[in-house]
């Protein structure tokens, strides 16, 4: 009998103390925005009109503390007088239009309302005006450009960069 308690004993368990780690997640608001191609080319169709190699595509993407509230998506050009540029030659904002998701093309030349940039020069038609959206959420868009004059294009190299963002309110 003494041999099976001295075998018992022996497979007795002995526990640790425990420990304690707190977890936190926290997970910050965020707007964003994609667009491409990177870059477009413009081709002449004759003296006064040009058409963008390809549409732009705009992603907009949200994820918000909370639902119901508004996300617009806009384009604009730094300055009305030089959407484009060779540095003494211009093509002004009001030439380039823009067709939204197949809609008719307008200028680029609307004022600085309900967008997100702070003080753009040249706004072109709303890209994205999402009232009441949920929380979470994405929209895709698209946007063909193209330059229409009153006058011929003096021949030259022009530059240029539309910037894209959005705004939740």
């Amino acid at each position: 009998m003494l041999s099976l308690v001295c075998a018992v004993e022996s497979q007795a368990q002995t526990a640790s103390n425990t420990a304690a780690v707190a977890l936190s997640f926290a997970v910050a608001s965020s707007l964003t925005v994609t667009a491409t191609p990177s870059s477009i080319v413009f081709t002449r169709t004759n003296s006064r009109n040009a058409t963008a190699s390809a549409p732009i595509t705009v992603v907009t993407s949200w994820n918000l503390a909370v639902g119901g509230g508004n996300v617009f998506t806009v384009a604009y050009f730094s300055t009305i007088a030089a959407a484009l540029t060779d540095g003494t030659l211009n093509i002004p904002s009001s030439d380039v239009f823009a067709s939204i998701n197949g809609g008719t093309a307008a200028a680029c030349a609307l004022a600085n309302v309900n967008v997100a940039a702070a003080n753009p020069g040249a706004i072109c038609p709303q890209i994205f005006g999402g009232i009441g959206v949920t929380a979470q959420g994405s929209h895709s868009d698209s946007i063909l450009l193209s330059l229409i004059s009153p006058t011929d294009f003096p021949v030259t190299s022009y530059t240029g960069t539309i910037t894209i963002s959005a705004q939740a309110t």
